[in-house]
């Protein structure tokens, strides 16, 4: 029989953090949430969200926002962008995808 206590479980400390965080702070925007079973970092994704959403977990969690590649979704153009940061020793990524940039081509 093989006991907790001697194999560590990564996803411990992540499920413990997000616990924490949505203790500590209820009004984040709702989020889908993954836990890597491997690594133990925690996965946040905000739907039908404004960037607002993800600044209001960059002041929570600090780390950095970062833009991701463009794809199409439904027939639009969207842009991901990626929070992250550390937050209780767990690595926490939180992602908002929102409408892409459109180039307007101005008339001189």
């Amino acid at each position: 029989m093989i006991r907790n206590s001697i194999r560590p479980i990564p996803q411990l400390g992540a499920a413990q953090a997000l616990v924490q965080l949505l203790t500590e702070f209820p009004t984040l925007s709702p989020a889908s949430w993954s836990l890597d079973q491997c690594s133990g970092a925690l996965h946040g994704h905000v739907h039908d969200a404004e960037f607002d959403a993800l600044t209001a977990y960059a002041e929570v969690l600090g780390g950095s926002v970062r833009p991701g590649g463009d794809y199409w979704f439904e027939g639009q153009m969207v842009r991901p962008h990626r929070l992250h940061a550390t937050w209780r020793d767990v690595r926490v990524e939180v992602v908002v995808v929102l409408p892409a940039p459109v180039a307007v081509a101005v008339a001189a």
